[in-house]
């Protein structure tokens, strides 16, 4: 009994150490599943594509949106990626618009375009810095003579619509209000490459509590061009509620211009309701030392609206210009019409 006795505790021993052993291994296996499952959990996290996170829509103008703003969104990673690490961007960050517009007039003939820029942050430098991506008309970009409200009417102080692909790095300097240094470099993206640097000041002055001044000064640079420099003057009036009167007047001067080109416009706008209104544009341009001084003046009366969706638009108005460019042509007048779709994307949204 004794001899049996003593053999109880070492039996009982021995099935507590065997218990703590599988105990021990039991909870190593299930710390290594964790630590598995963790790791497995991290490396699908990190191979989530943040240009990807937006479900796919089933409706059509979703997709497109879509559609655009990962492509947008891709690009933007890839050029950040040339400066440091490549970081993953998250399509709210990446913002912008597009617009596919189509104008005929009895002195050009049909014609039509597609406007498309987005901006983003890019994470490899400060805040102030953005890149630009965009097929704009380059000559009008370039030199900054953009107008405040884009037409698919030509109307403006180029007589260039050729639209490019523009690829840029901009920095901006700006005070709360606004004012401040821009400061961008960029190519064109087609071959051959064609480079471009600008550098713009902007003031703006409250006049009245219904009146806005604005002066922008830009000298710009454009391979095969050449050196050159735009002021632009802007006022703009708040008559009413609803109302706005705006009146706009660009010059520049390059080595590529015979002498002064330059443009002056007065634009109304009325709202007719919510996310509505109509605008009517009085303008003409033309360009000093040239055969003919006045190259075109004339009307555009614009609707537009959103339609179906937020972020959709619709422009769409009658035009009557009298153009001329040469002088031995009759300056007759031109009945034209266009129609404009323009959609937002990303932060534009906001």
């Amino acid at each position: 009994m004794k001899t049996e006795a003593r053999r109880i505790p070492r039996t009982l021993g021995i099935l507590a150490w065997l218990v703590t052993v599988h105990a021990l291994a039991d909870t190593d296996t299930r710390a290594a599943d964790e630590s598995a499952t963790a790791d497995a959990q991290l490396v699908e996290q990190m191979a989530v594509d943040k240009c990807d996170q937006v479900a796919q829509p089933d409706k059509f103008p979703e997709r497109v949106q879509s559609g655009v703003l990962e492509m947008s969104c891709r690009t933007f990673r890839w050029f950040d990626g040339l400066f440091g690490d490549s970081h993953d961007f998250r399509e709210e960050d990446v913002g912008g618009k597009m617009s596919i517009g189509l104008s005929w007039n009895e002195f050009e003939g049909v014609g039509g375009r597609v406007r498309y820029r987005v901006k983003a942050d890019l994470p490899n430098f400060s805040s102030r810095w953005k890149a630009f991506l965009g097929r704009v008309d380059e000559d009008a970009y370039v030199s900054d003579t953009e107008r405040v409200e884009e037409s698919d009417f030509r109307r403006g102080i180029s007589d260039n619509e050729e639209s490019e692909w523009l690829l840029g790095l901009g920095y901006r300097d700006h005070s709360e209000a606004g004012d401040g240094w821009d400061y961008s470099v960029g190519i064109r993206l087609r071959t051959p490459p064609r480079p471009y640097a600008k550098a713009r000041y902007q003031k703006h002055v409250a006049l009245h509590d219904d009146l806005e001044f604005t002066w922008r000064q830009t000298l710009f640079w454009r391979d095969g061009v050449g050196y050159g420099t735009t002021t632009y003057l802007n006022t703009a009036h708040e008559i009413e509620s609803g109302d706005l009167s705006r009146y706009e007047l660009v010059a520049t001067y390059s080595e590529e211009t015979l002498g002064t080109r330059w443009y002056a416009d007065h634009t109304w706008y009325h709202q007719l309701g919510h996310r509505k209104g109509v605008s009517f544009t009085t303008f003409v341009r033309g360009e000093t030392d040239h055969a003919v001084s006045v190259h075109e003046y004339g009307f555009e009366l614009t609707f537009r609206r959103q339609v179906a969706r937020d972020w959709l638009f619709l422009n769409i108005g009658p035009t009557l210009t009298w153009p001329r460019e040469l002088p031995q042509q009759e300056r007759d007048a031109s009945w034209g019409f266009s129609a404009q779709i323009e959609f937002e994307f990303g932060s534009a949204l906001n």
